[in-house]
């Protein structure tokens, strides 16, 4: 039972990070916003599993997949971000950037789950 339903929160979040890229391209703020409800809500079941439960090896592959689209969007929303700024500049509603991006110079992994405990 536990490993069924451990599959089955981890294609949850990963259809949710699938879905989570197509909105960043299209920049649907109200969608995004949905999205996000619904990865915390997943999140917090899997911190719940994982207190209860060691993760199988099987599910590795799975939660490498959700750690790369994870990346994948953080990237598509730093952009999306300094794009929705410049433009901001350029029409006079923002004050103008500075040269280069104002993002953090380390780009920092995802959230990351205790297994052990």
């Amino acid at each position: 039972m536990a490993h069924s339903e451990l599959t089955e929160m981890l294609s949850a979040l990963e259809a949710l990070h699938e879905t989570e890229c197509v909105v960043l391209t299209k920049l649907d703020r109200s969608a995004l916003d949905g999205i996000t409800e619904q990865k915390l809500a997943l999140c917090e079941r899997l911190q719940a599993f994982a207190a209860e439960h060691a993760p199988a090896p099987e599910h590795r592959a799975s939660l490498e997949r959700i750690r790369g689209l994870a990346f994948k969007n953080r990237l598509l929303a730093l952009h999306a971000r300094d794009a929705v700024r410049t433009i901001l500049s350029e029409v006079g509603f923002a004050p103008p950037l500075q040269f280069g991006s104002q993002r953090p110079a380390t780009i920092q992994d995802g959230v990351r789950v205790n297994w052990k405990g």
